[in-house]
């Protein structure tokens, strides 16, 4: 999990497990060259009590010496605002801030003090719900950059060692709420199964790793396949499958693909079910030649002898128009920068385009200041330089060969009257240079990541 010298974000709630992570990782620190920051989110859930917790683990950063990276978020509204569980929201934005507190510090590991119980109830909740093998594999030890040194330790283990080198931490209330289908797991259920066998955890820590080598096989053999059916993987939240290969390999293998190929798109499983990969199967499997369907986070199309799958999070696919100012300035959400100048206008500017730079040249005084950049609306018409008249933007964007996931995230300069320019494709002929050009909007810009 570790190797000498590294730099370690180390997941601290203030609870147990994670007291007793942070004291195992510090003693080993010396041995092992380790540089440990602790990072801590208040998830705002529990009023006051969060904010106890977090002055809690700023006391513990001072007493080991360490630098602390701490945040406070509002979890409920997440929730609201993306209308899934508590659970799952805090799992989202916990995740999201350690990644980024580890970029941050530089860190290449983030170690979470995840047990064996939490494993064992990993796999239980997962078997409720109906899950193949990864849901049986339940929590990986490890998962780069996430490690998870205390997964083979119990919790009653954990306990032990906090009170025996005489550790203090706090109690989180919310842990003993019924209402949370993993408390009921933990407090009604193990105890149950403890009573058909007292090594229940460690029963559940033994299947999760046969589950995992086995998974493994499984993968390795998967590969070849895999590459048999990989047409396109040219950017993140995009890809492209051979549909007729998918469609005629053995249902354990095309479910298996399937679940890849989504995984890749969407970074994660969450919200996947049986239901969606058999909607998928059937999409593939039908005698059309065009079709689509949205899945949780994508969405998934057949376009003659391809299955294509974009992710609805790669970029939104509407964006809020942002003003663009003369200068330099990167849209992130459009994934490019603009660079505007007004100059006045001479015919060696011609050369820039020619060049095969990215650079347009409007006629300034044709132009209704303020700019703006937006993406497509409903009934939107274009006029493109050198035709007469104005078409529909859809069909401009087709018979310009833009693919139809990429035209809701296009980017559009805007007057305050027409579009003038679909970035990287045409300038508006409304405000083209002619005769009595004096001076121009000179149109600089790049793609960014």
């Amino acid at each position: 999990m570790l190797k000498k010298g590294e730099k370690v974000l180390v997941a601290v709630s203030g609870g147990v497990d994670s007291v007793v992570l942070l004291d195992i990782l510090g003693r080993l620190s010396t041995e092992y060259s380790l540089s440990l920051i602790i990072a801590h989110l208040d998830h705002r859930l529990r009023g006051e009590e969060s904010s106890e917790d977090a002055r809690f683990v700023a006391k513990l950063a001072e007493q080991y010496g360490l630098p602390l990276i701490g945040e406070s978020i509002d979890v409920r509204s997440i929730a609201e605002e993306r209308k899934v569980g508590i659970e799952e929201a805090a799992r989202f934005v916990r995740l999201r801030f350690l990644r980024e507190a580890a970029d941050d510090a530089g860190a290449t590991k983030i170690a979470i003090g995840h047990t064996a119980n939490d494993l064992a109830e990993t796999m239980l909740f997962n078997l409720i719900r109906g899950a193949g093998m990864t849901g049986l594999a339940g929590i990986k030890p490890v998962n780069a950059p996430f490690i998870r040194p205390l997964i083979e330790i119990s919790r009653s283990e954990i306990v032990s060692y906090a009170n025996e080198h005489g550790l203090s931490w706090r109690e989180d209330r919310s842990n003993a709420d019924m209402a949370f289908t993993r408390n009921r797991i933990r407090h009604q259920i193990v105890p149950a199964l403890s009573e058909l066998n007292p090594d229940v955890i460690g029963a559940l820590l033994r299947t999760a790793e046969i589950v995992r080598e086995e998974q493994d096989a499984f993968f390795e053999l998967l590969e070849q396949p895999w590459q048999e059916a990989l047409k396109i993987e040219a950017e993140e939240g995009k890809i492209c499958l051979n549909r007729a290969y998918v469609a005629h390999v053995s249902i354990g293998i095309r479910r298996a693909l399937l679940r890849r190929a989504l995984e890749r798109v969407r970074g994660d499983l969450r919200g996947i079910g049986k239901v969606h990969i058999d909607s998928l199967c059937q999409l593939i499997t039908s005698a059309r030649a065009h079709g689509e369907i949205h899945l949780p986070g994508l969405l998934a199309r057949v376009q003659g002898g391809e299955l294509i799958l974009i992710s609805r999070y790669s970029r939104p696919e509407t964006v809020a128009p942002q003003e663009v100012p003369l200068g330099r300035t990167e849209y992130p959400l459009f994934g490019i920068a603009l660079n505007l100048e007004i100059v006045p206008w001479e015919r060696d500017l011609i050369s820039l385009k020619e060049a095969g730079q990215n650079v347009e040249i409007a006629d300034a005084d044709k132009i209704a200041f303020p700019l703006r950049l937006r993406t497509r609306r409903a009934g939107d018409r274009f006029s493109p330089l050198g035709l007469s008249g104005t078409k529909k933007l859809k069909d401009f964007l087709i018979d310009s060969h833009v693919p139809f996931y990429k035209r809701n995230t296009t980017a559009l300069l805007c007057d305050e009257k027409r579009i003038i320019l679909v970035v990287g494709k045409r300038l508006s002929d409304a405000v083209r240079v002619d005769a009595g050009t004096r001076r121009v909007l000179l149109i600089r810009w790049k793609e960014i990541t």
